[in-house]
């Protein structure tokens, strides 16, 4: 999404837009701003450009999230939703500069919460998961002894055939020669 605007855009209040806008709890959705650039040397407006990620509850349609999207483009409820609240927070937008393409939409598994926000960040299709997590001391304990009495008693071993061999050159062939 991309906007002009009295102001650099902080990620906070682009969130806090977003959320208002769609009507979902903030947990589920992530932003990133950039800012753009000064239109002209005789205006005040920047373009910020708002990248945003909304993980969609269960108990909301995403088409009606799309919808939302398409408001916020053309004009509507969530359009008011978004500008007003980030003119409450000082940052006046002019509306005919709101450009919000059509966003792609994939499907993930979401961990909620009883309190019903989002436990952890779902990973998008495709993308590689987390590393499982180590194991404890506890159960990583006793997995290493049989390598260790292995590693020592073979160690015995290879030095007792070692001296054997050098005893046998060393003494025993001097005596017979």
């Amino acid at each position: 999404m991309e906007l002009k605007a009295s102001k650099l855009l902080p990620a906070s209040v682009a969130k806090g837009a977003l959320v208002k806008a769609f009507g979902i709890d903030e947990s589920y959705v992530d932003v990133e701003v950039t800012a753009g650039r000064r239109l002209a040397a005789h205006t005040t407006d920047v373009t910020s450009k708002i990248a945003y990620t909304v993980h969609v509850p269960a108990d909301v349609k995403h088409t009606d999230l799309l919808a939302k999207v398409k408001e916020i483009n053309s004009g509507g409820a969530a359009q008011d939703a978004f500008v007003s609240h980030l003119d409450s927070a000082g940052v006046k937008v002019d509306k005919a500069s709101i450009k919000a393409p059509t966003p792609t939409v994939s499907e993930v598994m979401l961990v909620v919460g009883k309190d019903g926000k989002l436990k952890e960040k779902p990973v998008p299709a495709g993308a590689s998961p987390a590393p499982a997590p180590a194991p404890s001391p506890a159960a990583e304990e006793g997995g290493n002894v049989a390598a260790i009495v292995g590693g020592v008693v073979g160690g015995l071993v290879g030095v007792a055939i070692i001296g054997g061999v050098l005893y046998y050159f060393l003494v025993v062939k001097k005596k017979e020669g």
